[in-house]
This record gives structure tokens, sequence and C-alpha cells, in this order.
């Protein structure tokens, strides 16, 4: 009997009591940005940096080049041993030479979970491709050797499905740290955790070879960029800017590359606000891409089910959550920024998964539930090595977008990128745009997790079997009050603005040199005309805490 009320006492902790939640940033670091003064260059500037950190007892850790030349400012993240990240931006905003400083947030990528068809044996059970019309646009165009996207995710493995189009040249890890571990100093193809070869994979896996998948495109050239370290799924946002940092240089070294978009499927769960963040070195960064305009900035909306561009209005339970009261979820919260596009997930019924993110925010939805793509037969950690692997989450509905935006490129290779979003956005199925239930959903989701663990306690026997029943009740109430805040938008909220993503009907509206306009409120909508110029090529992820 002692036994039995000691196990379900601690049970019911678990169930009850605020978890313990952990850094939301590395201590001792901080983001800045610096004035430039006036008649100084950049580089020149970057020397009265370094001085004026050593002032307030901190050093230059890293400095952004490109994005500092772009902008006119000095990018850099600054370090130090003694002091706190408060106190270091505390110190950092009292000087006259300093725009803004911020914490150096962690980051984590998505959990993951009569057409021309290629040969390859399981492109038909991509039913993603299917869902956007895409095999009604390969009619026209597979892809085109000539377009880029840029992967920015935890690797890309030499997959035998991907090499042919994988731009090795441009491979990129930013993870270099010398004298650290060895799974930082490894190449950009070491995804020991595979969620950035899925994405590649659904993005450009070679079509019509015979072998595994086919992606949106059978022909594209895929730009990895590695960011996470491939020992943990989470990594700070330096990291991040540098990749930003890395591709602004490309694309200004390069200057005919066509990028069609760069493809990020990660998210951080933030206590800032979409106007505080203006003001934050993290979406500085972003600004400073956006404003080249030379590339679609995809971005996945997250996992947690709740409402993109808004405020958690709960602490996720259990302990290890991704978020709680008052955070916001980001890059999809991000406004004002002209190339962004964020993207939810959609069900193969054509019903919302409960677990992505939704709302005003959110621009389009894509398939992200039971994705078939290839995978790293040398993932560790405890994940499964395999070829190919099904996965669910919001990072597999944003390859989909962004494989979308290359085969529409290919097809208009002179295409702007405001011209290959209102196209993208304006050509959405709005009728497959179904609305979330987000009381009803949690409260199933968080009372089957529950039931789990309960019985579990039951087989091993900690919990006595006649206590199931009551347990259960008592778990289902601790969910509706957790959660009862949302039970007022139970029904009333839509996955996207736009409903699904159509390549075909997008296809199409950029075949009608007409204007193109995007509306429905959004601070990056867009009104573009289609060039007559423009002519048809015939056959182209959470960012988190530190656990």
């Amino acid at each position: 009997m002692k036994r039995k009320i000691f196990a379900l006492s601690v049970f019911a902790v678990m169930i009850l009591c605020c978890p313990a939640f952990s850094e939301t940033y590395a201590e001792g670091e901080a983001l800045a940005v610096f004035r430039v003064p006036e008649g100084v260059s950049v580089s020149a500037a970057c020397v009265n940096v370094a001085e004026s950190a050593g002032k307030i007892g901190a050093s230059v850790a890293e400095t952004y080049e490109t994005l500092s030349e772009i902008e006119g400012k000095i990018f850099v993240l600054v370090r130090s041993s003694t002091k706190s990240t408060e106190q270091l931006i505390s110190d950092l905003k009292k000087r006259p030479d300093v725009i803004t400083a911020s914490p150096n947030y962690y980051a984590k990528r998505q959990s993951f979970s009569a057409s021309e068809i290629p040969n390859d044996p399981s492109a038909d059970l991509c039913w993603g491709l299917k869902a956007i019309n895409a095999p009604d646009v390969w009619e026209v165009t597979t892809g085109s050797e000539n377009i880029y996207v840029c992967v920015v995710d935890t690797g890309v493995y030499k997959h035998p499905d991907l090499t042919g189009n994988i731009a090795a040249e441009y491979g990129f890890n930013t993870q270099t740290v010398s004298g650290d571990y060895d799974l930082r100093n490894v190449s950009w193809d070491s995804d020991f955790i595979g969620h950035g070869t899925h994405v590649a994979g659904t993005v450009g896996a070679v079509g019509n070879n015979n072998i595994g998948v086919a992606g949106v495109n059978w022909n594209v050239r895929i730009i990895p960029v590695r960011i996470f370290d491939n020992k943990n799924a989470y990594e700070t946002i330096n990291f991040e800017i540098r990749a930003l940092n890395y591709i602004a240089n490309l694309l200004r070294k390069n200057p005919d590359l066509k990028l069609a978009a760069l493809n990020f499927s990660l998210g951080a769960a933030l206590p800032v606000t979409p106007q505080e963040m203006q003001n934050d070195v993290y979406y500085m960064a972003y600004q400073a891409l956006d404003s080249l305009n030379r590339t679609l900035i995809v971005v996945a909306a997250g996992n947690s089910g709740v409402e993109t561009g808004a405020a958690a209005l709960f602490d996720e339970p259990g302990s290890n959550p991704q978020f709680k009261k008052g955070d916001y979820f980001y890059p999809a919260s991000f406004t004002g920024l002209n190339n962004l596009i964020v993207v939810g997930a959609i069900d193969s019924d054509d019903t919302a998964p409960s677990f992505t993110n939704w709302g005003e925010k959110v621009d389009i939805a894509a398939p992200g539930v039971d994705i078939l793509s290839t995978y790293s037969p040398i993932a560790i950690g405890g994940r499964s090595p395999a070829m190919y692997r099904y996965s669910s989450g919001t990072s597999m509905s944003a390859p989909h977008v962004t494989g979308a935006a290359a085969l529409l490129m290919s097809a208009y290779p002179n295409a702007t990128p405001s011209q290959i979003k209102a196209a993208l956005l304006e050509g959405a199925n709005k009728n497959k745009n179904p609305l979330v239930y987000p009381f009803a959903g949690f409260v199933k989701d968080f009372v089957a997790k529950w039931t789990q663990y309960l019985d579990n306690g039951i087989e091993t026997g900690i919990i006595a079997p006649e206590s199931r029943d009551a347990e259960i009740a008592q778990i289902t109430r601790n969910a509706e009050e957790l959660y009862a805040p949302y039970k007022q938008l139970d029904g009333t909220g839509r996955v996207s603005r736009m409903g699904l993503l159509d390549v075909k009907a997008s296809y199409e509206l950029l075949g009608k040199n007409v204007m193109v306009t995007v509306g429905g409120g959004s601070s990056s909508g867009c009104s573009v005309g289609v060039s007559a110029v423009i002519a048809i090529l015939a056959g182209g992820f959470i960012l988190r805490r530190k656990a």
C-alpha cells in the first residue's frame, strides 16, 4: 500500500508541478550591432568595436563582415568570462556607439517526426508531391541545374539519391570550432541527426533515376549549410547568423547566382514580442539578407500547436518544454521581411495535424505528416540509421514550398523573389485550409501522453491497476485546466492565410503576365507585375531552449 501511494503521488507531481525551464541563451555572451562613425570604413570601424568591447570587460568573439557591409553597421558576437549576459547587454546599451544588443539565444532544429511520373520505386509513396500538384508542372519542367536552393540545417548526407543535385562546391559548415569536440569539426555532409538530409530530399531528391524517391525538383542545386553541432539538436544563434553572413557573401560574390529560396526548418520560442524583436540582432541579421532581395526565406511555422505571431497562452507541460506562457516562435513571428514565407502543416486528408502552429501569420500550408524522404545512414544518438524515413512536422512542410519556389524559377528564371512569392501565395488552394481545434487537440494529446506513462507504471508494478480510471480522470481535468485559455479559440483558427500550396496554380499565375497581388493584412505581403519578357523554359526547425 505504501508503495502504491508513493507512486501515485510522484505521478501527480509530474502532472501538476510547473516545469523548471532551461536557459534560453548562452551565459556570458551577447550579440551586438555597433555604429560606423561617419567617414570611417566598416573594416576600420571593427578596430574601434574591439576597443569598445575591451572597455566593458569583454572581447569580440566573431564579426559578421558581409552583414556589416550590407547594413553599414558592425554585427558582432561579444564574450566575457567575468560578466553575465544581462550585465553585458546593459553595459553595451549604455555605450553611444552601440545601436542594440541582445542575448545569443539557443537554437533548435524542429522535431520531426495523367501527369509525368518518375520511375523511382518509392515516389508513389510521396503523397505530398501529388497534393501540391507537382506532377502537373513536371510535364513542363522537372527543375534546372541552374537554379539553387539552400538548406540551413543539420547538414546533408551525400546520399545516392541526392549527390547528383548537391552543390558541394558551396557546402558550408558553420560549426568549425578549434579544440571543441569532434562532432563539430566535421564536414557539412556529416549529418548525424538526419533532419537536414530529410529536408533536402523533399526539395530535390534526384528524380527518374530508378532509386528511392523523387523531390519536388528532379534537378536542382542544393547548397547545404550546417548550423547544428550533430551532438545535440540545439545551438546558439550566432551559428545561424554565421550562416546568414555566408549566404549573403555568396550572393554578393556571385551576382548571377539564381538562389530560389533558403529553407529554415527550425524555430525558437522566446519571450520577446515581434515589435521588440525588430530591435534584436537576431532579426536584424535576417533583415540584412532580406534587403538584398535575391532569394525567398522559407521558414517552418513550428510544431507546438499554438498561434504563430501571438504569445503562447500557457506553459507547455512536461520535463523538457519547448515553450512557456508568453513566448513567441521565431523566425516564424518576424514581421516586415518582404521575402519571408511561413509554412504550416496539413495532413493527407486535408485536415490540420494537432502539432502545427497556425494563424494569420502563417502564409501557406503544405504536406507535413508521414512524409517519406531521404535520411542519414550515419545517424547517431538514439536515432535509427536509415536510407529513407517517414517524418512529420512543419520541418517537412517548409521544403515543399522551398522546392516549389525552385521549380517555378526553373520555368521562369528571370522572376524576382517577390514575383515567385506572390504566385505561391495567391496560387494556394483556399478550399484546402482547415480549421484547427487547439483545445480539443491539445487535451487529447496530453491525456494520451500521460496515459502511456500511467500504463507503463502499471506494467512495471509501481502503480496499482485499480487506480487507472481515477488517474485518467484526474489527468483529463489537469489538461483541461492547462489548456483552458485556448477553449475560446476552438474551431476559429485557420492553418494559414492562403491555404494549401498548389504548384500548378502558381505556375499558371506566373504565365499570365498580369498583376499578382497578395493581400490579407500581412506585413510581408507584396504586389508585383510579372514582366512580359519572362519566358517558359521547357523541360527544374525548434530553435529552442538548451535541453
